[in-house]
């Protein structure tokens, strides 16, 4: 019986070619767009699951009063992971990590910078590699440094170089004790190198016994079914003990953010985990979902539409005594058939485009053939899809009276096409819904790029200083300046395009005795903000030799409450410092988030060189002259260096990646939507052949029957409007609420949206409907 079906489901499939390629392009569509975003989704769910650990791993962060609301930040005091693992049994494991910097590594001539941690001594014992050379002791030898595979083939051309010397910084000589695999792309701690700590050393000593200074991250190895809740007051217990009242963190609480969802729920708001990528990750799982049901309501309404063509092959066979369940079954294996050759289809789609999807991504996404969850679910989507596209038309077929079908009463006309004209209708919600929300995505990325941030990225480079050009700042600057590249230098302590530190230790008169002022703070020095181009508010910019001379913004002089500041004195770290200068509000870090208070004072100290390029010299030949300074006065060190726009443009990329995406499969969700339009129109045209010959006959004009056949298809996207608008209005409203610093939705949107949709729906209609319009009303008068 199953062989007869699939017999006549094969025929079927092959006596109508156009309903057939119809229905499968549709079908692959959104079986391809569907398999596209669960292989993302897969992959963002996979992140740390290489970890053995990884339902008892968890990063102990802390909640601190930033201002007036509460911040949670992951740096946490040195000496907490021995205190607390001594004293609340729960704790298996401790590890500090740092939170990653850039070292130098040497051997003979071969240099290079590589991103490297410093971890404590158990820190294998929370997060396990796979080692090619030595093993996990090598962590508690403060001598030793452990390259991953990649790190040691570019300095060594091999592995094999366990114990090898290795200078580190140019400052000391380590030895390889250890070489691991690359760490996975998706493993939230990225490193090419661990550095040990070295206990013995005067600064792990002094840090040993301070409770005040936050700067490391802690992560904890905790026992199955242990009360996390119970944990994390113990643990800020133990801090308010060893602290004083003072210390943010004993006012605030401690987090313990588990490893599952460092990657997806990333994000803190009031002390509280309020999710982060999930929601782009559920977000795009739905799209997935609606696509696939746009593809499958396309089926529905070309199968329906042949009602007629399969009516008497129904009414005869029910005649013959088939039941219903059989007929059932057979439209069903038509359907699941169909299904079939679109995943076909939709594989080799998926697998040509796959890297262009990967580069959209900026990830590697691959197809996990060896895992059985994959083939179970691709059965899965086969079935489902097959199911759903082929229920409502089986239960229609299968329920025609064989009497009336036979006799040639069938229902036909307005009744019969509302059922279709209703899934076309929800095609439509569904499309308009996209677009929209890809519009409001790209407002909202437009508003925020085009924000003031406070200085001038163009034309501003950030080299990597070095221990040589500090020690010979003055000379590398002038030589600079002299080439004519370059118009200003001046050195920070971090790259402008974030803030490494905070303090809440900042005093002044008039502060209040319980204040809680948490500031940012970088070290810098003169032409700080002629190099950034950034606004003098009021004073001026830092000076050579102004030794204890501060420059705040705007917004930390605004919440300090401090009146005509120039020439008044603050005291930090232990010193009375005088303000030169206010500079207008620059964003650092977020530029979704509301103006930060900064600090900024003057040192000689530095991690980064920001230089500006000369206007009016080619950037090639300028960069040119850049290195060639560099490497005349820091030959020891390579030489690397970021342009600041393009480093600042990074902050946008994950709003671009959705922007991209959305336009992708917005694109689809209308293209599938067109075809399910595409073959109702040619139902309805198909019913109505005799009226609009006996029309033409009459002597109306194409454009009439344009305008006939198109007004009814109008209607429904103008239904499909008004109801989509609300809802995408509620939908990105509240996604937009998660930016402090975002834009309105603007009625302009809804209109592009509509206009967008009834250009596509002319055009779809008009490419149907002008053939039947220009057709010979003879033939069709002949038809009967």
């Amino acid at each position: 019986m199953w062989r007869n079906y699939l017999v006549i489901s094969w025929r079927n499939l092959v006596k109508s070619v156009s309903f057939s390629i119809i229905n499968i392009a549709g079908l692959t569509i959104g079986m391809s767009a569907t398999m596209l975003i669960l292989l993302w989704v897969y992959n963002e769910y996979s992140w740390d699951t290489s970890y053995k650990k990884y339902r008892q791993v968890y990063h102990a962060m802390s909640n601190r009063n930033f201002n007036g609301s509460v911040s949670t930040g992951p740096d946490l005091m040195y000496p907490l992971p021995a205190a607390a693992k001594s004293t609340i049994p729960e704790i298996e494991h401790a590890a500090i990590v740092s939170f990653g910097e850039t070292t130098l590594f040497s051997n003979q001539d071969k240099k290079l910078n590589k991103q490297s941690v410093t971890a404590s001594a158990e820190f294998f014992d929370l997060f396990n590699y796979e080692f090619i050379e030595g093993n996990a002791t090598a962590i508690k030898d403060p001598d030793a440094v452990i390259l991953t595979e990649s790190t040691a083939r570019a300095l060594f051309g091999t592995t094999n170089i366990y114990n090898q010397p290795i200078q580190v910084n140019n400052a000391r000589t380590a030895y390889v004790k250890a070489v691991v695999k690359d760490v996975p792309k998706n493993s939230t701690i990225q490193f090419e190198a661990i550095i040990p700590f070295n206990p013995s050393s005067p600064q792990i000593k002094e840090a040993e016994h301070d409770w005040v200074n936050c700067g490391n991250r802690i992560f904890f190895s905790i026992q199955k079914g242990a009360d996390i809740a119970k944990l994390e007051k113990s643990i800020h217990s133990l801090i308010k003990a060893r602290t004083n009242s003072d210390n943010p963190t004993t006012k605030g609480s401690i987090v313990l953010h588990p490893m599952s969802k460092w990657r997806l729920y990333e994000e803190f708001r009031d002390g509280k985990n309020t999710g982060g990528r999930i929601q782009y990750v559920n977000l795009f799982t739905w799209i997935a979902v609606i696509i696939l049901l746009i593809a499958c309501i396309n089926f529905m309404n070309l199968s329906t539409a042949r009602s007629e063509k399969r009516a008497k092959e129904i009414g005869i066979r029910k005649t013959l005594g088939s039941a219903r369940k059989q007929l059932l079954a057979q439209f069903m294996v038509e359907s699941i058939m169909l299904s079939l050759i679109a995943f076909i289809f939709a594989i080799i789609a998926v697998t040509l485009v796959l890297p262009f999807f990967g580069n959209i991504l900026n990830q590697t996404i691959e197809i996990p053939y060896r895992n059985p969850l994959l083939w179970g679910c691709s059965i899965g989507l086969v079935l489902f899809t097959g199911g759903i596209a082929g229920s409502y038309p089986a239960l229609y077929l299968s329920g025609f009276d064989p009497i009336r079908v036979l006799k040639g009463t069938l229902q036909s006309g307005k009744a019969a096409l509302m059922p279709r004209k209703v899934l076309v209708t929800i095609q439509f919600i569904a499309s308009i819904i996209l677009i929209t929300a890809t519009l409001i995505i790209y407002q909202q990325l437009k508003y925020v790029m085009n924000r003031e941030i406070g200085y001038d990225p163009n034309n501003l480079v950030l080299v990597n200083s070095s221990p040589d050009t500090d020690q010979h700042f003055s000379a590398f600057k002038n030589e600079l300046l002299k080439s004519g590249a370059v118009t200003s230098v001046s050195r920070t302590s971090s790259p402008i395009t974030t803030i490494w530190g905070y303090t809440s230790g900042v005093r002044w008169k008039g502060a209040p005795e319980n204040g809680n002022l948490i500031i940012g703070f970088l070290f810098a020095d003169e032409d700080f903000s002629k190099t950034m181009n950034a606004k003098m508010i009021a004073g001026r910019d830092f000076r050579n030799g102004d030794s204890t001379a501060v420059v705040f913004n705007k917004e930390a002089i605004k919440v300090m409450g401090i009146e005509s500041p120039v020439g008044k004195t603050i005291t930090w770290a232990g010193q009375e410092r005088t303000i030169v200068g206010i500079i207008d509000n620059i964003v650092f870090t977020s530029p979704y988030e509301a103006a930060t208070p900064i600090m900024i004072n003057y040192s000689n100290r530095s991690q980064s060189t920001m230089i500006r390029l000369n206007s009016g010299v080619n950037i090639k030949d300028a960069i040119a002259k850049i290195e060639t300074t560099y490497k005349k006065f820091s030959a020891a060190y390579p030489f690397e260096m970021t342009f600041t726009d393009k480093e600042f443009g990074l902050k946008f990329s994950n709003e671009k990646m959705i922007g991209t995406l959305s336009v992708i499969f917005a694109g689809l969700a209308i293209f599938v939507s067109c075809l399910g339009l595409f073959g109702l129109v040619s139902y309805a045209i198909e019913k109505r052949k005799k009226e609009i010959g006996i029309r033409k006959v009459l002597g109306a004009s194409v454009n009439q029957l344009l305008m006939i056949m198109s007004k009814e298809f109008l209607i429904i996207v103008a239904i499909a409007f008004l109801v989509a608008i609300p809802v995408s209005w509620m939908v990105m409203n509240n996604w937009l609420n998660n930016f402090n610093y975002r834009t309105n939705i603007h009625i302009g949107i809804y209109i592009i949206a509509g206009i967008i949709m009834f250009i596509i729906t002319v055009v779809t209609i008009s490419l149907n409907a002008t053939k039947a319009a220009l057709s010979n009303p003879i033939k069709s008068l002949r038809t009967e």
